[in-house]
């Protein structure tokens, strides 16, 4: 029974790793995209891509039905 658990829990953080070092690296290339926006002159890309995410998340854009808060009409 010993076994079992230790390797349920070899497994669980393994898995927890992978998932870890997935988002780190999904996280580190947008950074860099975002650099690389901003070096070459993009602001304008940059700023729209911050804001969509912002209206995307924020709770204060309960209106936007693509808002994961959004309250829409429940019938």
């Amino acid at each position: 029974m010993t076994n079992i658990l230790n390797k349920a829990k070899e497994l669980i953080f393994k898995v927890s790793l992978v998932f870890t070092g997935a988002w780190l690296a999904i996280a580190l290339s947008f950074q860099l995209y975002a650099v690389f926006l901003l070096a070459s002159g993009q602001e304008q890309e940059m700023t729209r891509i911050s804001n969509e995410i912002s209206w995307r998340i924020d709770g204060s854009f309960k209106s936007n039905p693509d808002n994961i808060w959004y309250e829409g009409d429940e019938k």
